[in-house]
């Protein structure tokens, strides 16, 4: 039965509030209580955190009665010896070292334990109510029908992302302190109103209700667990082998550092392995209390906004993530955009236009249909060690509840003042925090000018749409003694199709599927049980399952090879209708294709080569001499195959200008270069960072010729079934 939820006030009064939308009327009574899973899951990990607390508690007080010990000896030989004045130097002496000794393993074992750490406040700017009072007064209307506490802080960052965050202490594991909210912008530019509400309130449904705060408790745990183990003890190390290397000039003093560095990673290790124990139970309280916080979500703005914002997230993260990439291409050209949002906006509707997806108030609508037509995995499984649940299973929960509501499609920047120049400022910002160095850009990229070059790339490279995709990210197949043409048994309009696409599509997904499947026998994917074809299964029947995938991809290859050799037959047969000259071409152009593709694998292999030394030079922690020339002969004997490469691409393939407009002159200037990638004793920067530019560059534009060479064949190929 459908009553009106008690935990919520869902007839609070809003009328002062122009952008707020409505709150559901009617939701179910347990919408919001957690579930006997839940329950279980916390019980699992207090028991893990309280066996880790006592292992920590007696290597603590281990460590402190060791460091005692250390001062307090230290002290009575002081005065043992004080009276004996032959004896007292030298014992005096000793005797200081071992009260360092003790002071420093103390100083470290509060450092280690007691000192805060901070969440990294990179690209984060606070805002304050009297910059955005509408954005204020929607997080506090939003908290009172939550009936949980306004964030203690703000902030926005620039990327699609929203979060609650605190900084921690020792204390934080035992009293957990108010939460941040961070609002990503990148987010506020791709949703409705309706969806931010659902967002920001599941943020804050972590931490809301009463009967969850035992959750909430061992989450602020375990991140304080985390912190001291893995974040706040680096600093420690270090200082602690920095002093170490000092100390090695006096071979006396060198024992304490090393000593203490050693008693001090030992504890580490004992309370890691006891925190990779508890971390695995904790994950499935943490898809737990994501589920729950979806709860709290929809039952304050409903399923619709929640199944929504989760399909388009991924596009969202897609578009802002391509704009990112772009602006430290524009700033090469000492150039910005005007406003990184309105890019993400432009490059949000030109790929949903490509994949025809429909725009609902100024944002694409994935519906079910167009999900319907992707080919997605036939193995499921639980990830053990992910946080949060899959997407799927997210939105088939949200999916049950069912939680009706009016939409509010209004655009969550009506709640910012000034909208268009906050976007423009935190562009800026990103800019000169992303590129300290270079100053204010000198040109501004506007949107548009930044579609018309997307634009311009993709016309470049676009296969004619006759062939339906069936050529696209995939290498032509090297078909050997086939000369003559024959005619297809078929309509030609049935050579290419969507219907013969996915097929294809279904191959690849299958190749993954079976990785899958063999990776779950092998116990590399750690489940006990899994789904295939929606039927559940034992992890003993993974091994059979593969094999029978195996015999079906078998059976898709063949046909698949057999099909292009069809193809290729039906298409030569019709070249050679037009005469020697056309089949000649026709046959000239797919050999050409295999010849890029045969030298294109060739360069990626030996760029891995070269691009793995240069990883390995820069990964060294032995900086002497003798090992650095060690490793730069290593490098050497890369480039000299690299090489003979390069002067081939020059030679056979034509780079045009649009691609890389200096490619050719600064290939010939390292060809014509003996580099020894040394300078005064140490390694030259510089002349390794040109090899790994270049090497990277060669593979891209060799990949990049290659597409173009299809595409010659592909149109010749077009125009022949165009013309028939």
């Amino acid at each position: 039965m459908y009553l009106g939820c008690s935990l919520f006030r869902t007839s609070q009064p809003m009328s002062k509030l122009l952008h707020y939308p409505p709150n559901p009327v009617e939701i179910p009574v347990t919408l919001t209580q957690p579930t006997r899973g839940y329950t279980m899951q916390v019980m699992k990990v207090i028991a893990g955190l309280l066996g880790f607390f006592l292992v920590y508690l007696a290597l603590m007080l281990g460590a402190l009665a060791l460091a005692g010990t250390f001062i307090w000896g230290g002290i009575s030989l002081i005065h043992l010896v004080k009276d004996h004045p032959p004896y007292s130097f030298v014992v005096f002496f000793f005797a200081v070292i071992i009260i360092g000794w003790g002071g420093l393993l103390l100083f470290f074992l509060i450092k280690f334990t007691f000192s805060p750490y901070k969440d990294s406040a990179h690209y984060r700017v606070q805002i304050y109510e009297e910059e955005h009072p509408r954005l204020f007064a929607f997080i506090r209307q939003l908290t009172k029908d939550m009936q949980t506490s306004m964030p203690k802080k703000v902030y926005l960052s620039p990327d699609v992302n929203a979060a609650v965050f605190y900084n921690s202490n020792f204390l934080s594991m035992f009293w957990p302190v108010r939460k941040n909210l961070e609002i990503g912008l990148g987010l506020v530019n791709t949703v409705h109103l309706s969806e931010f509400k659902m967002i920001v309130a599941h943020e804050l449904g972590h931490f809301s209700q009463r009967s969850t705060k035992l959750g909430s408790y061992v989450y602020a745990i375990h991140k304080s667990i985390y912190k001291m183990l893995y974040q706040r003890e680096a600093g420690s190390t270090k200082m602690l082998k920095k002093w170490a290397e000092i100390a090695s000039t006096i071979n006396i003093y060198n024992v304490i550092p090393h000593v203490t560095l050693m008693l001090m990673q030992g504890i580490q290790t004992v309370l890691g392995m006891l925190y990779h124990l508890i971390h695995r139970l904790y994950m499935g309280l943490s898809r737990e209390m994501e589920f729950h916080a979806d709860a709290v979500s929809i039952a304050v703005a409903g399923s619709q906004p929640a199944i929504n914002s989760i399909r388009r997230l991924a596009l969202s993260n897609h578009c802002y993530a391509y704009c990112s990439k772009h602006l430290s291409e524009a700033a090469e050209k000492d150039a910005c955009f005007e406003n990184i949002y309105s890019a993400q906006t432009a490059l949000l509707h030109y790929i949903s236009k490509h994949h025809q997806l429909r725009i609902v108030d100024g944002l694409p609508e994935i519906s079910d249909e167009y999900l319907a037509k992707t080919i997605s995995s036939r193995v499921q499984y639980k990830d053990q060690w992910a946080s949060h649940p899959s997407d799927a299973e997210r939105e088939a929960r949200i999916r049950a509840a069912n939680i009706k509501t009016e939409m509010d499609t209004t655009s969550p920047w009506v709640l910012f003042n000034d909208a268009s120049e906050l976007q423009e400022n935190i562009t800026q910002s990103l800019y000169a925090e992303r590129f300290p160095g270079r100053g204010p850009a000198k040109y501004r990229e506007s949107s548009s000018g930044f579609i018309k070059d997307i634009s311009l790339l993709h016309t470049r490279y676009r296969f004619p749409e006759i062939f339906a995709g069936f050529y696209k990210n995939r290498p032509f197949r090297d078909i050997k003694g086939i000369t003559e043409g024959l005619p297809f048994k078929g309509e030609t309009k049935d050579l290419y199709n969507n219907t013969i696409t996915t097929k294809i599509k279904r191959l690849f997904q299958n190749k993954i599927d079976h990785a899958l499947l063999v990776a779950i026998a092998d116990k590399h994917i750690d489940t006990r049980h899994f789904e295939f074809d929606n039927q559940k299964y034992e992890r003993s029947a993974a091994r059979s399952l593969a094999i029978s995938l195996e015999t079906e991809m078998e059976d898709q290859s063949a046909w698949l090879v057999q099909y292009e050799k069809d193809l290729y037959r039906f298409h030569l047969h019709m070249a050679e209708q037009k005469g020697s000259e056309a089949a000649q071409t026709f046959m000239g152009l797919y050999n050409n294709v295999l010849i890029h593709q045969r030298n294109t694998r060739e360069m990626e292999s030996q760029a891995t080569m070269v691009i793995r030394q240069v990883q390995v030079l820069f990964n060294m922690e032995d900086q002497r001499l003798h090992a650095l020339l060690d490793q730069l002969k290593a490098v050497k004997k890369e480039e000299k195959v690299l090489k003979p490469l390069l002067q081939n691409m020059l030679k056979t393939v034509e780079i045009p200008a649009e691609l890389d407009k200096t490619f050719v002159e600064d290939t010939r200037q390292f060809l014509e270069t003996n580099y020894t990638y040394l300078k005064e004793n140490a390694v030259h920067q510089e002349e390794i960072v040109r090899l790994y530019r270049l090497t990277h560059r060669a593979v891209s534009n060799y990949t990049d010729v290659t597409e173009l060479r299809k595409k010659d064949y592909l149109e010749f190929t077009a125009a022949l079934l165009v013309k028939n």
